[in-house]
């Protein structure tokens, strides 16, 4: 079956309010472990899979794993694929180099956040944020003595342009996007040092998100629309299980102001604004509608009231909502096969909704991602 439109004209008509001619789906990317989780499926890429992505100059990037979402293809795009279709995909970028950290498997973000390399049991590697570098009000002032560290280079900006052509290839469009300010603001100072100084000196952590918005965001944010990016989403995670991992008020004093100097940027140069959150975060909303946050991806359906979102706040687009922690670990196909069409039948009335998995895919079963996707395809339909 031929589509009508392209990935990019479907998802922009979604995004502006319209209704395209089938409903567009995301997979974010993937970890290695579920790499290894595919490899070892009946559904692994074969020499021949290989040796066609390479020729068409595929990466198996970490997180951005772009021979992997092309093996989803449908065969009008790719006789070897899936019959499925992955229509967006997500990758971030950050121009300013990792600093080593203090033991030989840790390294330090531009803004602060210390993260760890590990190799599982498995063999399988992968990093986690283990805490902040800048845990005292002294290091936070420190810190803003040295911008030349934050300097942007402009090179690593380069290779996007020629990843959203190589997934172009395959009618896959690649949102390109950097850190968000809350993520930058406060994990590299920690939670303890932010809630204490929220309240006791809170110009510091006003100071301190300016300055990084000043010296690193808006300049990484200035050279990535430069390469002129499709789409644009930024990772912004304020949300945990139980709702906020701040007060309110704090989210709109010290971040809001940001994310809508990163969404006017964004709109000024005619792209299209995502932002990645996770968690419960119904709070949020009607700040994201204010600001003009144009869709809002992860959604957890089990801490969400995804219906609700869609009937109190229109203006937005729906992204991911498919639950990856439980049903596409736990479940069987036709189970998601399901639940996937009962999204589309409550969450794509008259539009306003991209299906997918609400982070990248880690430890959930190949066939139940085959399934999710293949039912996008088969069911996606707006009412």
């Amino acid at each position: 079956m031929e589509d009508e439109l392209t990935a990019l004209e479907r998802i922009n008509i979604v995004l502006e309010g319209g209704i395209p001619d089938r409903v567009p789906s995301l997979c974010l990317g993937s970890d290695f472990k579920f790499i290894d989780l595919f490899m070892k499926s009946s559904y692994a890429l074969t020499e021949e899979d290989l040796e066609y992505f390479s020729n068409a100059d595929l990466s198996p990037r970490f997180l951005h794993t772009q021979q992997l979402l092309a093996k989803f293809s449908p065969k009008s795009i790719y006789p070897n694929g899936l019959d499925a279709k992955i229509d967006l995909c997500w990758e971030i970028v950050d121009g300013v180099q990792l600093r080593k950290g203090e033991s030989q498997d840790t390294f330090i973000t531009p803004n602060g956040q210390v993260f760890k390399f590990i190799i599982n049991d498995d063999g399988i590697p992968s990093y986690w944020y283990t805490g902040p570098s800048l845990d005292s009000k002294e290091k936070i002032i420190n810190f803003w003595e040295h911008s030349d560290n934050l300097k942007v280079d402009k090179n690593r900006f380069r290779v996007l342009a020629k990843n959203r052509k190589k997934m172009k290839k395959f009618d896959i469009v690649v949102a390109q996007g950097i850190g968000g300010p809350f993520e930058n603001g406060l994990l590299g100072i920690g939670y303890l040092n932010f809630a204490k100084l929220a309240r006791k000196e809170p110009e510091i952590i006003k100071k301190h998100i300016d300055f990084l918005w000043e010296n690193y965001q808006k300049k990484n944010l200035r050279f990535l629309l430069k390469t002129r990016p499709d789409l644009v989403m930024i990772g912004n995670d304020i949300g945990h299980n139980d709702g906020l991992q701040l007060p309110l008020k704090h989210w709109q004093k010290f971040f809001k102001p940001i994310l809508k100097k990163y969404v006017e940027m964004v709109h000024d140069a005619g792209v299209k604004f995502i932002v990645h959150c996770c968690g419960a975060i119904e709070e949020l909303f009607p700040d994201f509608v204010e600001i003009g946050v144009d869709g809002v991806d992860s959604l957890q359906p089990t801490i969400n009231d995804l219906e609700m979102y869609r009937k109190k706040f229109p203006e937005i687009t729906l992204l991911g909502t498919i639950d990856d922690t439980d049903l596409l670990v736990n479940a069987t196909p036709e189970e998601v096969r399901r639940d996937m069409r009962e999204k589309i039948k409550n969450l794509g009335k008259k539009g306003g909704y991209i299906p997918g998995p609400t982070n990248w895919l880690l430890d959930q079963k190949p066939e139940n991602i085959v399934a999710l996707f293949q039912a996008i395809r088969e069911f996606g339909v707006y009412d």
